[in-house]
């Protein structure tokens, strides 16, 4: 998402946000498969960024990095995560009810074993599998050449298969 402002022109927030609300989400709901808690998430995110909007290199990135608006996303799901985690079992299985329906194991393990590869390898895979791109586009996202972008994914799925071998091990 870039600024199509004239140059030294401070974008506004609220026009920011309304172009990149739904990328947001969507990356919000890789992570959770739960559109209530992927808006949650969103929304963190988009706390985070106003939060450095008034910073102007923070802002530079904000609007021409879609790497660093991935990072935030993942960053606040992890937040999440860690809250999740201090909760007692009995309140996860009612927040699971609330939404109607539990995470199954192999679903959970799989984004997870996701979240634990390199940023590159895990944006690939998120890029090719989750948003549907070819693998030649999703190089193109991350800013690399075609022959590097089917080395990466080719080790991407290499070492999300270790992670998942190592699971079940």
């Amino acid at each position: 998402m870039s600024s199509q402002l004239g140059p030294g022109a401070v974008p506004n927030y609220e026009t920011w946000f309304k172009a990149a609300g739904e990328e947001l989400f969507q990356r919000a709901y890789f992570y959770t498969r739960d559109p209530m808690l992927a808006e949650d998430i969103a929304q963190e995110a988009a706390i985070k960024a106003y939060k450095a909007w008034g910073d102007a290199q923070m802002r530079d990135a904000i609007l021409t990095s879609a790497a660093y608006r991935r990072t935030i996303v993942k960053n606040c799901f992890l937040d999440h995560i860690k809250v999740r985690s201090r909760t007692k079992q009995d309140e996860v299985e009612l927040d699971d009810d609330r939404h109607g329906r539990a995470v199954t194991g192999s679903d959970h393990d799989l984004r997870l074993a996701i979240l634990s590869l390199e940023d590159t390898e895990q944006e690939m895979i998120i890029l090719v599998y989750y948003s549907g791109l070819t693998i030649g586009e999703a190089g193109t996202q991350l800013g690399i050449p075609a022959w590097r972008a089917y080395r990466l994914h080719e080790r991407a799925l290499a070492n999300l298969a270790g992670l998942l071998n190592e699971g079940k091990g």
